[in-house]
């Protein structure tokens, strides 16, 4: 069944402007997926590795793609890589989804994620859109010029950046997308505009938008007050933009909202949705189903030795953790090579879970291992953290702080956060190692 989307992609991809710098092949950063997934084989070898690794999988994140895709049968899909993709290498996520179908693009907040997109996919994907959303706003001339030398298409998020669009008639150099505000109050045209808007265009005899969309405040939440506002007015939304340009295409659903998807009426108001937090594996609120969800991160951290602690001693900065004066048994302890300073949140500090995998134990190698879940013990420092551990633990073995046997809303609520927090606040001196598969 042909879509919205489906009928109207090649007039779409061929509006958008994709000239790149005159630079050569050399100069630009492009990363291959083959390329990036050696370097993740270099980087598994490389001293730091064996202190704190990320781990990424590939076939998890096809596969969430495609589990997403399943959801909303018919629509576009638009990834959205801003933050690093979330803390997962930006490069690596959008070369590995490049050439899945139904992909309206890539979605980024700042210009400069949106140059190293254009830079990472290069000439081969020169027409494929890159949104650029929070980051076109306020709109200038400096903003136009860049998104004209690297083919992205901003997102026009105020009235005030409308306003400075019209007078610099940036539309004869870019596609673009229009945001109105329809309850989330934060970046967009008001919706009380949209119809005085829309118009001027036609007066003014510009190209029609590429894309328009809204933001959903409580997506998770369908029957909150503000949603019903919310979907009244994206329905007099699309009417308003239908019945003058039946070539832009609509977008309003994020990962909650398209979990609800019956309830936001996606596949009937809209062409596209904008997956973030689910393309990585996580469930886009608390208690949410899997839905064939894998996460395609693993963080791990090396044991650097191992202690007992014994009644009454503590361990860390200010002492913060002491082992009950009244035990009868010493408590095992492992210093693991992560911190504060490779982005593991020190809210987490005495609340923080665990999973310890003894690989030598019994001298067994990996995959016949014992596994210990335990507790963060005392401050989370720059540069290393005590954790519990099984009397087996020993140094080599490694300690996960994220991946699939860990519940990463469960660990963020411990750290009085959310699960975006704990992945966008990964650092660069994190190694990142590409593999297949976990």
């Amino acid at each position: 069944m042909k879509t919205r989307f489906s009928q109207g992609k090649a007039r779409f991809l061929e509006a958008v402007e994709s000239d790149l710098p005159s630079r050569s092949p050399s100069q630009r950063s492009r990363v291959s997926r083959s390329s990036l997934m050696a370097l993740g084989h270099e980087l598994s070898q490389a001293p730091d590795a064996n202190r704190i690794l990320a781990e990424l999988s590939l076939s998890a994140l096809t596969n969430n793609y495609r589990s997403i895709a399943e959801q909303v049968k018919g629509l576009a899909i638009l990834p959205m890589v801003k933050a690093n993709a979330y803390g997962h290498d930006l490069s690596w996520v959008c070369e590995t989804l490049s050439n899945e179908s139904n992909l309206y693009g890539f979605g980024v907040a700042t210009l400069e994620e949106g140059e190293r997109v254009r830079r990472t996919l290069g000439p081969r994907k020169h027409k494929l859109p890159i949104i650029v959303f929070s980051g076109a706003t306020p709109w200038s001339i400096e903003a136009e010029d860049f998104c004209a030398s690297y083919g992205l298409t901003p997102v026009i998020g105020s009235y005030e950046s409308w306003n400075e669009f019209v007078k610099l008639k940036s539309s004869k150099r870019l596609g673009y997308e229009i945001k109105f505000n329809t309850g989330m109050n934060r970046l967009g045209i008001p919706f009380e505009l949209a119809t005085q808007v829309l118009s001027q265009i036609q007066k003014l005899e510009m190209p029609a938008p590429h894309g328009v969309l809204s933001h959903l405040a409580c997506a998770e939440e369908p029957d909150h007050s503000v949603s019903h506002q919310q979907l009244k007015r994206f329905r007099v939304l699309r009417r308003e933009v239908l019945s003058r340009f039946s070539q832009s295409f609509l977008h309003l659903g994020n990962s909650a909202a398209i979990w609800k998807a019956k309830q936001w009426e996606l596949t009937e108001l809209t062409d596209v949705v904008r997956p973030g937090l689910a393309l990585y594996g996580i469930v886009p609120f608390a208690g949410a189903p899997r839905r064939g969800l894998e996460p395609v991160l693993r963080l791990k951290a090396r044991v650097l030795t191992v202690g007992k602690l014994k009644a009454g001693e503590s361990i860390g900065y200010g002492a913060q953790f002491k082992h009950s004066s009244g035990a009868t048994a010493p408590l095992p302890y492992a210093i693991i090579g992560a911190g504060y300073a490779d982005g593991v949140l020190r809210s987490l500090s005495s609340v923080g879970q665990v999973r310890v995998v003894s690989e030598r134990a019994g001298g067994k190698k990996l995959g016949q291992t014992t596994e210990f879940n335990g507790r963060i013990l005392g401050r989370v420092s720059m540069d290393m953290i005590a954790v519990e551990c099984s009397k087996t633990t020993q140094p080599g073995d490694w300690a996960e702080l994220i991946g699939p046997e860990l519940d990463l809303w469960a660990q963020a609520a411990l750290a009085g956060t959310i699960p975006y927090e704990l992945l966008t606040s990964l650092s660069i001196r994190v190694p990142r190692n590409y593999v297949a598969s976990f």
